[in-house]
This record gives structure tokens, sequence and C-alpha cells, in this order.
């Protein structure tokens, strides 16, 4: 590997390039920048697209299922910022709720014939993706509360 790495005319060792890498990789996400959170918003924007072939009829019922996306991602910022375990243990409990409530509701559209399997497999995958990052998160914040004490 190369010693020193040339920037716009400038050289930089190594040493700081490697350095800059670590402080990378150890700093914090934010909230943008969570997988889970991400997702989510995926999630609200699948809902969207399929609220744009819907019948007029379900309109309201899209509207409750963008209010629960909307409330999962509520709920998973909410966990990112709070300071206590058992309140991020409360907040990630609840977006799974409420994930699971959405799952529900596309099963229901789709035995209603309103969504095609295509998009009932997508929902539902991410709905498993969010789910499966919050029960990692979940069992990542149980496992810090036991090494702290």
């Amino acid at each position: 590997m190369q010693d020193n790495r040339q920037k716009d005319g400038v050289v930089v060792p190594a040493a700081t390039v490697a350095d800059s890498n670590a402080k990378k990789a150890k700093r914090r996400k934010t909230l943008p920048e969570l997988p889970v959170y991400r997702a989510s918003a995926n999630m609200k924007f699948v809902i969207a697209s399929m609220m744009t072939k819907a019948p007029r009829r379900l309109a309201k019922f899209y509207d409750e299922m963008l209010m629960t996306a909307s409330e999962v991602s509520k709920s998973i910022g909410l966990a990112d910022i709070s300071r206590s375990s058992d309140d991020r243990t409360w907040y990630i409990n609840s977006a799974m709720t409420l994930t699971c409530e959405l799952r529900n509701d596309f099963t229901i559209l789709l035995h209603l014939g309103v969504i095609g399997r295509d998009d009932d497999n997508k929902a539902k995958k991410l709905a498993r993706n969010i789910i499966a990052q919050l029960v990692a998160w979940r069992g990542y914040i149980s496992g810090e509360g036991v090494n702290n004490r």
C-alpha cells in the first residue's frame, strides 16, 4: 500500500487517512442514516405509490396506513434520541407493533383484490426488514443494559 495519497495536489500521509477512516467508522449515525429509518421511509413511499392506484373509496384506509407508517418513523426517531434503555425499548416495541399492523393492512388489501401479489410481497418484505432491524436493535439495547450493571 502506498504511504502517502495525493489529493488535489496535496500529499496526505497514510496515517492521517487511516485515522480519518477510523473516526468516520466510530461516528454515531444520524437518524436519516439509520437503515431502519430509511426502510420506514421506504414503507411510506410504497404505501403512497399503492394509493395512487387505489379506488377512491379506500382513500381513508390508505390515509390511516400512511399515518401508521409515519408513527413507525416517529417511534424510531424517538428511540434514537431517548437516553434510557427502557424508553428506547418501549419506542422500539411500539414501532414493531405498528409495523405488524401495517402487515395486516396489506393482507386485507390483498384479500380485497386491491393490490397484487407483487405489491403485497414487496411491502411485506420491507415490513419484515424493519421488524428484523428493530429486533436486533432491541437485543443490542437489552445486552447493553446488562453490561452496564
